[in-house]
């Protein structure tokens, strides 16, 4: 299991938390933020990620992983589980599966929305 220890603000204070693949995920609201070289990836993970957090990161740059956690929606057509990253660079990024394997892949679109189902 891949854990950190990261600080990081959402807004108020300063604070730390454990993170990583298998570590317990808070519930959030998620604005998307696409165009001009960005486009968002929405996963929609089986029952087994239930609470936990996802990593992915750049299948062609060298940069570090980005985690986030997956949540039960509700919609009028009722619930899903989703991993939802508002924010990303356009370009391809690898799904890991735990900390030294790699998952799918997936491309995300400059200024559209790229969606996986993860079993």
């Amino acid at each position: 299991m891949h854990t950190a220890t990261i600080a990081h603000s959402h807004g108020g204070p300063l604070h730390t938390h454990e993170t990583g693949i298998g570590t317990p995920a808070s519930s959030a609201s998620v604005a998307l933020d696409i165009g001009g070289g960005r486009g968002a990836l929405i996963i929609y993970p089986s029952e087994r990620y239930r609470g936990l957090e996802i990593e992915i990161s750049a299948a062609d740059r060298n940069e570090p992983r980005v985690h986030t956690g997956v949540h039960e929606r509700s919609s009028s057509a009722g619930s899903t589980l989703t991993a939802i990253f508002g924010s990303l660079l356009a370009g391809r990024y690898v799904i890991w599966e735990d900390e030294a394997t790699e998952g799918d892949t997936v491309t995300v679109p400059d200024g559209a929305v790229a969606e996986v189902h993860l079993a």
